[in-house]
Parts: C-alpha cells; sequence; structure tokens
C-alpha cells in the first residue's frame, strides 16, 4: 500500500484524494499459490477539463503487483462520489484479515501443508524459491493424493535436493598449495583454520605450515602461534605483500600452507582492496568464505558481495551450535550457486569440523521447518 501511495503522489501530486482501495488476488493452481495486489482509485481537480483515466501495473521489489487507477479532472466527481471514503477503510481492513487469517488458502488442503508452507516462507530459503518449491510439491501431491505429514515432508526435501544439483559441495580442501579464509570480524576464522590444519596433518598426513596477514590484532597472531606449536608446523606472519611472497618462498617445500586473514569492518570496501593487494589470490589458492550462522541473513549477504571480487571457491559456515535457524546456509548456496565445504558446531580442534554434503544441508531446512 505504501507503495501504491507513491506512485499515486508520483501520477497526481500531493493533492491527490484517495477515494478506493482493495485487494486484487491473481491466481494460480486453484487459488492455491496467488501473488497479492493492490488497487487504488484516486481523483484530483484540474481547471482545465480533460476526462482521462490511467491504468499502471507496477512490479515492485518485492514481486508484488501494483496496479494504480488515477482518474482526473473534475468532470467525473459525480460519478466518482458514489465511492466512499468509508468504503476505502472498510475495504482495506477486509483486505488486512483476509491476509491475517489466511481466508484465501485452499481450503481442500489440510492444514499441515499450509503450516510447512509458512514455515518454509518465513525461512532464510528466500520467499520466492519457496512459493515455486510448493507449487511443485502441490503437484506432486496432486499426482500421489497422499494425506500425511511424512509423505509431504518427502516431497519437500525431495524438491529442495533437486534445487542443489547443480552446486558442487564436494572438493577436495588441501588438493591446492595454498587455503586461505577470508570474512568477517568474530566468525571464528583462527579456529576454523587450526581445525583444518589439525586435521591436514593429523588425518591426511600432510606437511603443514601457516600464514598470517591478521597483524591489526596481537592477540589473533598469538592464538595462530599457539596452534603452530602443537602440530609442530612453521609459522610466517606478513605486513605487506612482499612479506607474503617471501613467506610462500620459505613455506614451498610443503604440502598446504593455510593463510589467516584480518576479520575487520566488512562494511569498509578498502579493507577488500588491501587484502587483495597482500594476497596473490591466483589459482595454486582455495579460498572460503567463512560466515556465522548467528549472523542476519542481510549482513551475510552484505558480506558476501563484499569479499566476491576475490574469487570465493566455497563457504565455511561457523557456530552452528549457536543458533536453531540453519536456513540461511540454504538461501546463501542457492543465491549465489556456490556449495559449503565445512560447517563447525563447536571450539573443539580439530572435532568440530562437518565436512558438508548436499543432503545435510537439505536435512537441517526440514529440521528447521518441523519445530
Amino acid at each position: 500500500m505504501n507503495e501504491a501511495m507513491q506512485l499515486v503522489r508520483l501520477e497526481l501530486g500531493d493533492e491527490a484524494v484517495i477515494l478506493n482501495s482493495k485487494a486484487v488476488k491473481t491466481t494460480r493452481f486453484f487459488g492455491l499459490f496467488s501473488k497479492k495486489s493492490v488497487e487504488v482509485i484516486a481523483a484530483v481537480d484540474e481547471d482545465t477539463p480533460k476526462p482521462i483515466v490511467k491504468t499502471k501495473n507496477i512490479v515492485s521489489p518485492n514481486s508484488n503487483s501494483i496496479q494504480v487507477l488515477s482518474v482526473e479532472n473534475n468532470s467525473t466527481n459525480q460519478n466518482l462520489e458514489q465511492v466512499q471514503l468509508l468504503d476505502s477503510i472498510r475495504d482495506m481492513k477486509n483486505m488486512m484479515k483476509s491476509i491475517t487469517k489466511g481466508k484465501n488458502r485452499d481450503a481442500s488442503l489440510p492444514d499441515f501443508f499450509h503450516q510447512l508452507e509458512d514455515k518454509l516462507t518465513r525461512s532464510d530459503v528466500g520467499a520466492e524459491f519457496a512459493e515455486e518449491s510448493m507449487e511443485s510439491v502441490y503437484l506432486r501431491w496432486l499426482e500421489s493424493k497422499s494425506l500425511n505429514v511424512e509423505s509431504m515432508i518427502g516431497l519437500i526435501e525431495h524438491e529442495l535436493l533437486q534445487s542443489l544439483e547443480a552446486i558442487s559441495f564436494e572438493g577436495d580442501p588441501y588438493q591446492k598449495k595454498f587455503v586461505c579464509l577470508v570474512g568477517p570480524t568474530g566468525v571464528g576464522k583462527t579456529t576454523t583454520l587450526a581445525k583444518l590444519a589439525a586435521n591436514a596433518s593429523l588425518k591426511h598426513g600432510k606437511s603443514i605450515g601457516f600464514i598470517t596477514t591478521d597483524t591489526y590484532r596481537i592477540a589473533a597472531i598469538d592464538q595462530l602461534k599457539t596452534y603452530a606449536n602443537i602440530l609442530e608446523a612453521p609459522i610466517e606472519v606478513c605486513y605487506s605483500a612482499e612479506d607474503f611472497k617471501m613467506a610462500k618462498a620459505n613455506l614451498s617445500h610443503l604440502d598446504v600452507v593455510f593463510i589467516d586473514t584480518a576479520g575487520r569492518n566488512f562494511l569498509n570496501e578498502s579493507f577488500v582492496n588491501e587484502l587483495k593487494e597482500i594476497l596473490d589470490f591466483q589459482e595454486e589458492m582455495t579460498t572460503y568464505l567463512v560466515l556465522a550462522l548467528t549472523s542476519k541473513m542481510f549482513d551475510m549477504k552484505k558480506i558476501t558481495d563484499q569479499f566476491w571480487s576475490v574469487g570465493i571457491h566455497q563457504f565455511i559456515f561457523t557456530k552452528k551450535d549457536e543458533t536453531t535457524s540453519s536456513s540461511a546456509m540454504f538461501g546463501l548456496t542457492k543465491f549465489y550457486n556456490k556449495g559449503a565445504a565445512f560447517v563447525t558446531n563447536g571450539q573443539n580442534v580439530p572435532e568440530d569440523l562437518i565436512p558438508f554434503t548436499k543432503e545435510m544441508l537439505v536435512r537441517s531446512v526440514i529440521e528447521e521447518i518441523q519445530e
């Protein structure tokens, strides 16, 4: 409604009078899935009588359609006076009640279908994708005529898994010479790097080393040095691009070198540019973007956009044990077409590092909507 009012002001000016407004819905699949629209009738007086009726269909950023009917000129006032302002208020109240109570839903479907649809739509998988998925689930349900919760969950799980078919989760994290972790502050990059290094050394028998460019926090250097001492691995501290080149040469005899980067304000684009100046993001490096699941979905997208230019291979999601919401992993994976290599669920090194798969990702979404 706010967008419709803005369009009326743009079309007719601030003197426009709202005469009527109502909800309009375009439906698909027997009224089950519908797009919300708002129809507004407005009028304004002009000095020269020129009756004009204008209709505009506007697609808003949230994919809802807004139809604005603007009636200009006082020559049409006699007809428009039949439309009462009280009717407009009543229509808007009825629309809100209808949306709140779910009157537009298909009564032939069981309640659990709508409950699952609501939970999936409210999750971070993305409203548009959730709607498309439930449409497909509905069609499959029509074929099977199954009415129990378990079969519906199975259909949703199949739909989510199929949507990830083209996205790669596999890959050897230790295949390339260098493994680099980037991301904002506070997501657990240093601890995650230690888990990866410990796995490479203890489970895969790789000779390892460390490079840190996080020279902004003394504690970060000391923390990584502690891990390096425990794993009996060399470590290089780099303050510049020249230091990084020397560190690469000094550790060239090792199988895998793990690179820790500084976590700073992700809204500052200059930080990412500075990072690219120091590090040489070439084909010999695997770069993971580390994101904490305790963050907001909007912030995680902003972070990903900011670091995208360095060449992100896959995500690593941390702090899964600190939140009950995991659907953001699915939403980010789908939005950026990038798989997740690992998920961490604790601080223990190296135990709390889980290699991630499509099946595990989908299962986490299913568990969330079943709660």
